[in-house]
């Protein structure tokens, strides 16, 4: 009887497991928790899977084959993502909140601030934390992939800037977008340390450039360098360093080679076979002029804040090889910066930014293409 009772048991328990483990189809309602609309086009996914649909006009979903014991996310953009255990229910409805802290985020632009919910232009809002994995010479080198629709092309020379297009070639006249340092206009931000920028924003339709006028016609960057924040004493100091190398070398003949085919050219034009008795090197004039260039990047800034009082100095120093021999770029960079609060409504302060570089003298390579293998170094 007792084994009866436990073998009775052990089936039932059989039984509920199986039926928590049998997929079941779930549905439901998303709507906004501000208004109480329904939310169109909410993706509604089975965690850790790619079993998924999307709300529908009515902000109504079906999701079939989905585990009892299963957890739903609902994800849109500009809302906040939730996560809904199944818990073995068939209709499961949903009130999204929205993403405060991402649409109030402030953004720069041509005549002031304004926060993201309000922009309806093409601004891109790049912050230094997003760039700060990416040590490099120039802050625009720092941007390359990160801005859909900007080209940044790097040409590996040390310290040459890189090629920018925000709006494509619009001008027989350049393509070089419009720079705005700390309110300032530029042409050039070389003399910027990419350590010393706090957000980089990017102005790219026209609605957003009107202000500028022609001078904007290529595209908008506005940089906002660091400064001292109230209350934080800090002193940061960082350092990083890299090698470049060029792997996709030109295919060049080697000395057997080479003396073959000129024999051929020779053979073919009527000469007499030439005489290789001074020129018998095997001589690869690629490893000749290159080399695995050596870069580091070097930061310290201080930051200072009293009740009244702000004080902020970086400084930097950045050296890089070229992938050509004897070629080195250096750069030292300061950036100083001090407010005094007389009143609550005056202050004063000054800023300054500063660049000393030594650049290397630029060397091109289509000599060593032209050069014959069977030639010795020296």
């Amino acid at each position: 009887m007792k084994l009866k009772t436990i073998l009775i048991l052990c089936f039932l328990l059989f039984l509920v497991g199986l039926s928590a483990q049998q997929p079941i189809t779930v549905s439901g309602t998303v709507t906004e928790g501000a208004t109480g609309d329904p939310a169109i086009g909410v993706t509604v996914l089975v965690k850790g899977t790619t079993n998924g649909t999307v709300t529908g006009i009515g902000g109504d979903y079906t999701l079939s084959n989905v585990p009892a014991n299963a957890t739903l996310m609902f994800s849109y953009i500009g809302m906040l993502t939730v996560e809904e255990s199944v818990n073995g229910r068939s209709v499961i409805n949903i009130s999204m909140l929205e993403d405060v802290q991402a649409l109030d985020e402030v953004v720069v632009i041509g005549y002031g601030t304004a926060r993201k919910r309000d922009l309806t232009g093409s601004i891109v809002s790049v912050s230094a934390g997003e760039i700060a994995d990416r040590p490099s010479a120039n802050p625009l080198a720092s941007l390359q992939g990160k801005v859909a629709g900007v080209q940044i092309v790097n040409t590996g020379r040390a310290g040459q800037d890189p090629e920018i297009r925000i709006r494509g070639t619009n001008s027989i006249n350049g393509y070089k977008p419009l720079y705005i340092v700390d309110g300032l206009f530029s042409d050039n931000i070389s003399h910027i340390n990419p350590s010393d920028v706090e957000s980089m924003e990017i102005l790219k339709d026209p609605s957003s450039l009107a202000i500028f006028g022609v001078r904007g016609a290529n595209g908008v960057i506005i940089i906002s360098t660091k400064k001292a924040k109230a209350g934080q004493t800090i002193v940061n100091l960082n350092t990083s360093f890299g090698f470049k190398e060029i792997y996709d070398r030109i295919d060049l003949t080697n000395a057997a080679q080479f003396k073959e085919l000129y024999d051929e050219q020779r053979n073919n034009q009527g000469a007499q076979p030439y005489n290789y008795s001074y020129w018998g090197a095997d001589t690869d004039w690629q490893d000749e002029m290159f080399q695995s260039g050596f870069i580091t990047n070097n930061n310290i800034s201080i930051t200072g804040s009293g009740d009244r009082s702000r004080f902020y100095m970086g400084l930097g120093y950045t050296s890089e090889e070229g992938s050509i021999q004897t070629e080195k770029f250096s750069k030292i960079t300061v950036n100083l910066s001090s407010e005094y609060n007389v009143t609550d409504f005056l202050k004063f302060g000054f800023q300054v930014n500063g660049a000393k570089n030594k650049t290397p003298d630029a060397k091109g390579v289509g000599s060593i293409v032209r050069a014959a293998p069977i030639a010795p170094t020296f």
